[in-house]
């Protein structure tokens, strides 16, 4: 009996040969010996996806170069082809494969790596007739994938994951092939060249950066005037504001609503109305997703969504921390028992061995067994690295590991506690407020120093001890102000942003699917979208600010007349009913007929559209920078 283990990649597949009692290496597999396993066992591997859709020219030649008239292109059944460069280790991963009795699929435990593993298995023609094991873990540490091929599921219970990642794959696929070509066409037909290509979460997403972007270039800033008391007590001196805060479009206005309450610009005498103490408490942060993360790293470091999903990959296969690619902020009952069995180690590295940690029964803040699906959240293995292997990383990935220790170990601190004081001072009919913080108690602030630091800074200030009744001098002044835009998308806020979209439309329906879907794009391709946008040239990055190109916002000008294709409603009503595929409510046909449905609108709308747009001066801007670029052939 012969057992075949099919990792996603060399690097996965040497850190399982790695846990079992002897290995040995051979051209693109590895030969095992273990008490786990009789007979002959092997692992061999993909390097990443071995197989891809076929291009349009391998189903129809007419469909190798771009025309209207050859639109929809809708073969009957989508094949799969191996590229030139990884035919040799097709071949070795496909001879292991059909000798196989049983294959344990080991690729990356999320979507993605079901759809590498099958698409595989499918080429090589050995997806019938074998016994199909799954394993499933969160950590390549030896234990934890000792323990996962001691506790293998049947490949069948995780197999919807693979049909839901195919239907996604095939969606895009036809999106892009029709979608591409049908823009970039019509768009020659107005005197623009170079090509324009669509995705079903590119597309809306270049859209929201485009929307916002427009909001602040249309942005006019009005002046306005408020009012702020400088309070002057026994014991020293506070700023307060207007309690409701007023504001008026002119000085005018302003003077005329303090002479109403009985006041003047100026010193006046007050008295001091109310004062209220009241001790408060603050939870450490949440646990991190690969979502959260990306927007710390970028607010820390001004780091890509890519470059922290890279950083975060080495991370994990050196063993350090958890899967990266997870969606949830919650851990099991489980992980959190074997955290505070390491707990101290953890301290130890950080050099926080003062700071207490206390809490040692788990919170629902962050552990919630039923919160916890495929992955749990980002945390730090058993194998705490050692100040040597720290000093060999990135600067970003010393920031990640610092940032992942510092949110675990918090979570084991006592909480954030401080006094919240409340000032009300009465003048004439007008009331002040003025509101400050006295720390009692940094808890679990500790542990993040001078980053805790500056944002105690920009909290209310200390005020002074005053007394109820006690007679005060005010000294009131207008200040004139003005409105501020809204602040352009970081890469950091853009990943926010695509999970919470559902914000951005009006729908209840819409809202509710977007929340349950969180979002647009997934928890593993959201820093590949902005990738690609930029790699398209259809937005840039300017100071850590996201801006769409002259590019960018001539396409954008020509989806917008088709909400379908900009929504991000849509896209989450996609993304609704591909989750259905991988809990088997729904089957690949009924979505790809919708696709196609899709596609067959554009076809039929959009060159009106195209027609009836007029693109001003960013043709002309599109233009330059065609000349300056050559035009990039083929699909896109």
């Amino acid at each position: 009996m012969k057992t075949v283990i099919l990792a996603e990649k060399p690097s996965q597949a040497k850190a399982y040969a790695d846990s079992f009692s002897k290995t040995t290496r051979k051209d693109g597999y590895f030969e095992i010996q273990d008490r786990l396993f009789s007979g002959e066992t092997v692992i061999t591997y993909g390097f990443g996806h071995l197989v891809e859709l076929d291009s349009p020219d391998m189903y129809d030649e007419n469909w190798k170069q771009w025309s209207l008239e050859h639109l929809p292109i809708f073969p009957t059944h989508y094949r799969y082809h191996v590229p030139k460069d990884k035919k040799k280790q097709f071949n070795v991963v496909k001879q292991q494969l059909q000798s196989a009795d049983t294959i344990i699929i080991a690729t990356d435990s999320d979507r993605e790596g079901e759809l590498i593993a099958w698409t595989i298995i499918q080429q090589a023609g050995a997806d019938q007739g074998k016994t199909y094991k799954r394993l499933w873990i969160n950590s390549l540490e030896k234990e934890a994938i000792y323990q996962g091929f001691q506790q293998l599921r049947d490949a069948g219970e995780t197999y919807p994951k693979f049909e839901e990642a195919q239907a996604r794959q095939i969606a895009d696929w036809l999106i892009g092939m029709n979608g591409s070509p049908l823009y970039s066409l019509l768009l020659q037909q107005k005197g623009i060249s170079g090509s324009f290509s669509l995705g079903r979460v590119q597309t809306p997403t270049l859209y929201m950066i485009y929307q916002l972007q427009e909001k602040i270039r249309n942005f006019k800033k009005e002046p306005y005037f408020e009012g702020k008391a400088q309070v002057t007590a026994q014991n020293g001196t506070f700023d307060a504001k207007l309690d409701p805060n007023e504001t008026q479009v002119t000085q005018e206005a302003f003077e005329a609503y303090l002479k109403e309450k009985g006041v003047q610009v100026g010193q006046q005498p007050g008295m001091i109305l109310e004062v209220e103490t009241e001790k408060k408490s603050a939870a450490s942060p949440r646990l991190f997703s690969l979502s959260s993360l990306q927007s710390k790293m970028n607010q820390l470091m001004k780091a890509s969504a890519k470059d922290t999903l890279e950083a975060m990959q080495g991370l994990y296969e050196g063993k350090y921390l958890s899967y990266p690619r997870t969606d949830t902020p919650y851990i099991t009952e489980g992980e959190y028992a074997y955290l505070l069995a390491h707990l101290d180690e953890y301290k130890y590295f950080l050099k926080a061995e003062a700071i207490p940690t206390p809490t040692h029964t788990p919170n629902s803040r962050y552990v919630n067994n039923k919160k916890v699906q495929e992955h749990y959240a980002i945390i730090p293995t058993k194998t705490v690295m050692s100040a040597a292997a720290f000093e060999q990383l990135s600067p970003l990935q010393q920031a990640i590991y610092e940032q992942v220790l510092k949110t675990t170990v918090a979570m084991f601190a006592e909480k954030y506690t401080y006094e919240e004081t409340t000032i009300l001072t009465q003048v004439q009919q007008l009331q002040l407020k003025a509101v400050g913080k006295v720390p009692v108690d940094l808890g679990w602030k500790k542990l993040f120093g001078k980053e805790s630091d500056r944002k105690e800074k920009e909290e209310e200030p200390l005020l002074p001890k005053v007394t109820k009744g006690e007679t005060v001098t005010v000294d009131l002044e207008i200040l004139e102000k003005e409105t501020k835009p809204p602040q352009p998308y970081t890469e950091g806020t853009m990943i926010t942003a695509m999970k919470t979209a559902g914000k951005t439309v009006d729908s209840e329906e819409a809202q509710s699917i977007l929340k349950e879907v969180e979002g647009i794009g997934t928890e593993a391709t959201r820093a590949n979208i902005i990738e690609t946008l930029k790699q398209k040239e259809y937005i840039k990055v300017e100071k850590n600010k996201l801006v769409v190109t002259s590019k960018g916002i001539l396409l954008c000008q020509a989806v917008e007349k088709e909400p379908l294709l900009t929504s991000a409603e849509m896209t989450a009503k996609w993304e609704s009913y591909l989750l259905k595929i991988g809990e088997r409510k729904g089957t690949q046909t009924t979505f790809l007929a919708n696709i196609q449905k899709f596609v067959s609108h554009l076809l039929e709308v959009v060159p009106g559209q195209i027609q009836s747009t007029d693109f001003g001066s960013t043709l002309q801007e599109v233009k330059a920078a065609s000349e300056r670029v050559k035009r990039s052939e083929g699909f896109v």
